[in-house]
């Protein structure tokens, strides 16, 4: 996973995936403008099953570098204007590296909503593209769990602490 970068709605500089380490994640990318329907249905169907749940973390992701300069803080305004403030610490603009992006996630079709789940290292597990769906989710959905499970797993198995001891 290359490094993305860049500063959230709520003023904080976040560098992906380091950010979600720890985590498992749902890194949530859009291309256009009207990809915000899809990646915003996706966001809003993703938080309200995993928003609570422990060692998982939702980002939404607009990748603007292709945005004039000119108009750039007008549109980043625009949608941060959209944004609940509950949610900007986690929605990120990214203004550089698109054609890496796009690679990574095959981008074919430019209005899709492009989704990349990340485990607790880092590492891309799943990725998924296309408008929202309920067959689409289920298979996302199902992915999610078996990883929360396996962090939920790990959490609770006791360990060695370097002396032989297991707590």
């Amino acid at each position: 996973m290359p490094r993305v970068t860049g500063e959230s709605f709520a003023g904080q500089k976040v560098v992906l995936p380091d950010a979600a380490k720890g985590h498992v994640a749902v890194l949530v990318f859009g291309f256009t403008k009207a990809s915000k329907e899809p990646t915003r249905a996706w966001g809003e169907k993703i938080l309200a099953e995993f928003g609570n749940q422990p060692g998982f973390e939702l980002y939404q992701l607009p990748v603007l570098e292709d945005v004039p300069r000119l108009v750039r803080g007008m549109v980043i305004s625009g949608i941060k204007k959209g944004v609940p403030e509950k949610l900007r610490d986690h929605f990120v603009p990214i203004l550089q590296g698109e054609s890496e992006l796009k690679k990574l996630v095959g981008y074919k079709e430019p209005d899709d909503a492009y989704l990349v789940i990340l485990d607790p290292s880092g590492q891309i597990v799943q990725q998924v593209h296309g408008p929202f769906g309920e067959a689409a989710y289920a298979q996302l959905q199902e992915e999610l769990h078996r990883l929360l499970n396996l962090q939920k797993q790990r959490v609770t198995t006791p360990q060695p602490d370097g002396r032989g001891n297991w707590s």
